[in-house]
């Protein structure tokens, strides 16, 4: 038995086919799948439930097919005289599911073009795993453990900021989220860009970072213009954007040192604050030997090795430090 489906779900399919560019079988098969699903829920008919739609002429045939044992099957009419307004609702619930799976999806795109950009959002919640969950609009963005501040604590409501990472469908889940983070270097990096005018007008440039995310960064700079110092644009009139920056980095020390083409010398300020009297280099194991003052070799190799272990990674030089002999 075949009815006319309401003239409204004609109307809306073809409006959707055109405006939002949503190939009409696409539409169709999308309500048919609700159709057949919700209708085997309503009656509770056996066999395998079919929905087949005509957008054009807006006839609705449901059918049911059943297999036998001997492998034979019967495909049989159902009536859907009394299912008429429940499949109203059900097709315009499908096709907004369909539209918002389809902006999911062009949001998740255009997350994922915006790697690496600075953004900001309200915390929604903190789930079971201890993942940041922020509200980004037509999706969500997902900042996990390993991409968090060990020294902070989101708090749903309030606004956060990161950076853009990449756009994932995660396992088991149908909704696709965007990665975000505040650990990750670039994060340090565009928070710099955005503090420091220098450096977004491209007059200081920031050569390379080694981080520990909410212990210890390095950053080294170098300038584009000889009448700019990177460091102290940097750090600012009385260490003003230094200060800022650190208040959005709870429990993290940034140290800005100069970059050099030099490798003594940018070994040197990369150990700072440690003083250091020489630099002796092995190009073929790539090791810098630096000698610091006796009373300076704990500073220079810093707690746990973290000092020293910041410079290797700011310079990609191995760095072995020893103490000055006494003289």
């Amino acid at each position: 038995m075949s009815t006319d489906a309401p003239v409204d779900l004609r109307a809306a399919l073809r409006q959707l086919n055109q405006e939002v560019g949503v190939p009409m079988d696409q539409l169709v098969r999308t309500v048919e799948q609700a159709l057949a699903l919700a209708y085997k829920r309503q009656f509770g008919s056996e066999g395998f439930v079919q929905a087949r739609l005509d957008p054009e002429q807006g006839g609705l045939v449901m059918t049911a097919t059943r297999t036998a044992e001997d492998g034979s099957q019967t495909v049989t009419e159902l009536p859907v005289d009394d299912f008429r307004r429940s499949a109203a609702y059900t097709a315009r619930k499908a096709v907004l599911g369909l539209l918002r799976g389809i902006e999911r999806q062009q949001a998740q795109q255009a997350f994922s073009q915006r790697y690496g950009e600075l953004a900001s959002g309200l915390v929604d919640r903190i789930d079971q795993q201890g993942a940041v969950h922020v509200d980004l609009g037509h999706i969500e963005g997902v900042m996990g453990v390993e991409d968090q501040m060990p020294a902070e604590t989101p708090v749903p409501g309030r606004p956060i900021s990161f950076v853009i990472l990449e756009g994932r469908q995660p396992a088991g889940q149908r909704t696709p989220v965007v990665r975000i983070s505040r650990a990750h270097r670039l994060f340090l990096q565009r928070m710099l860009e955005a503090e420091v005018p220098e450096v977004g007008a491209g007059l200081v440039e920031i050569k390379a970072i080694a981080r520990e995310a909410g212990l210890r960064t390095k950053v080294a700079v170098a300038s584009n213009d000889s009448g700019v110092d990177p460091v102290g644009a940097c750090v600012g009139p009385k260490g003003v954007r230094h200060r800022s920056l650190l208040e959005d980095l709870p429990g993290e020390h940034v140290d800005i040192v100069a970059w050099s083409e030099e490798p003594e010398r940018f070994v040197a300020a990369a150990l700072g604050p440690a003083p250091v009297s020489g630099v002796e280099l092995d190009p073929d194991t790539r090791t810098a030997r630096v000698l610091v003052p006796k009373d300076h070799l704990s500073l220079a190799i810093g707690r746990d090795g973290q000092n020293a272990r910041l410079a290797a990674k700011l310079t990609g030089w191995r760095v072995d430090i020893h103490a000055e002999a006494s003289p």
